[in-house]
């Protein structure tokens, strides 16, 4: 490079001497450099040191849940009582039963009271019959008042002849006594007559008083319906079915295992008589209705080897016409229900000792700022359940609603960073936080 003119020194120095100069000043050039590169390292360079990777886990929210001692049976519902109505004799059907209120005839479903007359023969041919009957009864009692006044006759005369001084002939005595004879064998051949008669017109009586079908008992409804007006009737051929489901039966089979007594078992998971028990269906789901044993069979059935057990309970709905069970529903009933209960339950593979001998720990996931971390709980654990352990929060450090690692726990110390993976077992979304990338 040219130097202007006012830098160039009055003495100029041989070329030789240029040279050697600008190769001494050499070393000190690299070593200034070398210098200027550490000091620019040391100072602007630094790396920060890289945080530790977060361990992946699968969490489960403490919550309760149901431990089932119970054993369900399958039962069936029956009516309380049951009866076939039928007239005793032939006949025209006149007319039905129609409820108040309703232009119709009794018809299935119609639930009636304790002495409604469901259905009426036709009562011309019973109406003469039963003043025929009445009739000869009045015509007999007329004959045998006849033959006993005519024996009294006969035997008055009869103890004339007896009783007279005079000679009397031995035949006309004869007359006179076979008169007697005569006579109270026409009384008593009345009298028979008579019997008959009223037996006739009792019968006569009854057939009358039969041309009505008459409800037997109180909340019953019409199950089946087997005749119409005007329709003939044969003797004995059911015309209604009805039941009474104001209270209701359920029938289901136990085992021998499971027959017990209130005086000499106390086990909740057994049946006795007087014992109450829990009845669900899917009918009325959400609902669970109570009913008593009130049968025990005192055998067992030759097929199922079981004993039919009945429970009765008052049918909700009944009484306004909408009741609850119906016959032929199947239903569940619950024993031992009351052993039932709620507890919070982990997997054993979130149980680790703790830092003291006899203590036991788990790994609760809590947020830190924008990071999840685990840290170390201490609890307390009841009974085992299914691979399950109970945690018993007197004596735990955790609550309802705590979220606790249940994998890959063996990795986690406590403070370590950790990230949330989907559990197929809990909800979609993490109950730490709404973030939905863990």
């Amino acid at each position: 490079m040219k130097l202007p003119a006012e830098h160039v020194s009055a003495v100029t120095l041989p070329t030789g001497l240029r040279v050697m100069r600008h190769r001494a000043a050499l070393p000190r050039l690299l070593l200034a450099a070398t210098l200027c590169s550490v000091v620019v390292s040391a100072s602007g360079c630094k790396k920060e040191p890289m945080k530790p990777a977060a361990v992946p886990v699968m969490v489960k929210t403490l919550a309760a849940e149901k431990i089932t001692h119970s054993r369900r049976f399958s039962g069936s519902i029956e009516p309380l009582q049951t009866t076939s109505l039928a007239f005793k004799l032939s006949g025209t059907v006149r007319s039905l039963h129609r409820p108040a209120g309703l232009d119709r005839d009794v018809q299935v479903g119609d639930t009636l009271a304790k002495g409604t007359v469901i259905a009426e023969l036709d009562e011309g041919d019973l109406r003469r019959a039963k003043m025929g009957a009445e009739a000869r009864v009045a015509q007999l009692e007329a004959r045998v008042a006849t033959a006993r006044d005519t024996l009294e006759i006969a035997t008055r005369n009869l103890e004339r002849f007896d009783s007279s001084s005079g000679s009397v002939s031995k035949v006309a005595r004869d007359e006179v006594e076979a008169k007697r004879v005569a006579a109270a064998g026409e009384l008593e051949a009345a009298e028979h007559a008579l019997a008959d008669a009223r037996i006739q017109l009792d019968q006569a009586i009854d057939d009358f008083a039969n041309r009505q079908l008459v409800v037997p008992f109180d909340h019953a409804t019409v199950a089946e319906k087997r005749v119409e007006p005007g329709e003939r009737k044969a003797a004995h051929e059911v015309a209604f079915r009805l039941i009474d489901i104001s209270s209701v039966h359920v029938n289901f089979g136990v085992p021998d295992t499971m027959i017990g007594s209130a005086e000499t078992t106390s086990q909740a998971d057994r049946v006795s008589m007087g014992q109450e028990l829990i009845v669900t269906a899917d009918a009325f789901e959400g609902r669970a209705l109570k009913a008593t044993v009130t049968k025990l069979a005192p055998e067992a059935d030759p097929v199922t080897r079981t004993f039919l057990a009945q429970l009765t309970l008052k049918n909700p709905g009944a009484d306004s016409g909408r009741p609850l069970l119906r016959p032929g529903m199947i239903v569940s009933v619950l024993v031992g229900a009351a052993l039932d209960r709620e507890a919070m339950l982990l997997p054993m593979t979130a149980i680790h000792p703790g830092r003291s001998a006899g203590e036991l720990m788990v790994f609760e996931v809590v947020a830190e700022g924008s990071q999840d971390i685990v840290r170390a709980r201490k609890v307390a654990l009841g009974g085992v359940f299914n691979n399950q352990v109970e945690i018993v929060l007197q004596g735990s450090d955790v609550r309802p609603g705590s979220a606790i690692a249940v994998s890959t726990s063996e990795r986690l110390t406590d403070g370590a960073y950790v990230r949330v993976m989907r559990d197929a077992r809990q909800p979609a979304q993490s109950p730490l936080s709404p973030r939905e990338d863990r």
